[in-house]
């Protein structure tokens, strides 16, 4: 009987322990901004660091379009997840994540201002690039 009274004790904490554990989706939410991530900064680096920003956007362009679906598919599981299911932390990851990437692609038709001012077809391109992005991410 003495046993059983210290077993229980263990077998409830261990319970509590296994269902916050089956409950949280941290790593999961985690991984899926590791990957927006990186999407984002290849896709400034490819406008950043073309021979000209005209061939940049083209190539982020066609970039985006190759990874659309992939990139979807992990934000509709992000989308699925409740408050309680992810910390604090987590939440708060995620929010400067999704903030950081957006100023970072929406700051490519800052960077490039004058040449989409004198540019109307490098003006369009950049325009649809980061309209396109911006509904991958609230799509």
């Amino acid at each position: 009987m003495t046993r059983l009274r210290r077993l229980v004790p263990l077998a409830l904490a261990l319970a509590c322990a296994a269902g916050s554990a089956a409950c949280s989706r941290d790593s999961e939410v985690l991984a899926a901004v590791k990957e927006v991530d990186a999407f984002s900064t290849a896709l400034v680096k490819t406008v950043n660091e073309a021979p000209s920003p005209a061939q940049g956007v083209t190539a982020a362009q066609s970039y985006l379009d190759q990874n659309r679906a992939r990139i979807q598919e992990r934000l509709r599981s992000v989308k699925q997840v409740r408050g309680f299911q992810i910390s604090g932390e987590t939440r708060k990851a995620l929010e400067a994540s999704f903030t950081s990437n957006a100023a970072a692609v929406a700051g490519l038709q800052l960077r490039y201002v004058s040449q989409a001012a004198t540019d109307a077809g490098f003006r369009s391109k950049l325009e649809k690039l980061v309209n396109d992005y911006q509904s991958v991410l609230t799509d």
